[in-house]
């Protein structure tokens, strides 16, 4: 029981409540401006929450397996809902992103699952990972103000056409991974 309730699993936990409280907020943005700043400010709690639960979990000793599979579930059940509801407001520019990620992540679960049934363990996350990670959340930053300053929309193509390079860059490294190239955990 020790290993569930640790501090990284709760912040897990905490960040998937969040995610009903983004789409909530950002969809009543539409109406009204203020709900697309609380929308960011949940969007930022979630990154800072995931940059700070890897923190403590690495730095405290506090890694554990269910923490190797919450947490990764946090941040794609996050990155998937942020991205679809920014992809219905900004079509163009992220359905693709969303559409690769959607891909990605059926790779990742497939390779997961076959991983998990040879009985292997969860292995921690790297850093094309982590990168992945970082762009999309940088495009979803940046889209999100888009939407509160009427800031120029074209460079949210970029980072989307960014943060495609970096999920093919993710898929491939894991790829190796599953095939037995690189070592996990």
């Amino acid at each position: 029981m020790k290993n569930i309730f640790t501090i990284p699993n709760i912040i897990s936990m905490f960040r998937l409540v969040l995610i009903p409280f983004f789409v909530i907020s950002y969809f009543m943005g539409v109406n009204d401006i203020k709900y697309i700043y609380i929308a960011i400010i949940i969007v930022l709690i979630s990154g800072l929450s995931d940059v700070v639960d890897g923190f403590i979990a690495r730095h405290f000793n506090m890694v554990s397996d269910l923490g190797k599979v919450l947490d990764p579930i946090a941040d794609k059940l996050t990155q998937a809902t942020v991205i679809l509801s920014l992809g219905i407001m900004h079509p163009l520019a992220i359905f693709p992103m969303f559409s690769v990620l959607f891909i990605k992540e059926l790779l990742t679960l497939f390779f997961a699952i076959h991983l998990l049934s040879k009985g292997t363990k969860p292995i921690s996350s790297r850093w094309f990972g982590k990168l992945s990670t970082v762009v999309i959340f940088l495009t979803m930053v940046y889209t999100l103000l888009v939407d509160i300053f009427a800031f120029v929309e074209f460079p949210i193509y970029i980072l989307s056409a960014c943060s495609i390079v970096c999920m093919i860059i993710s898929i491939t490294g894991y790829f190796r991974m599953f095939r037995g190239d690189v070592k996990g955990d």
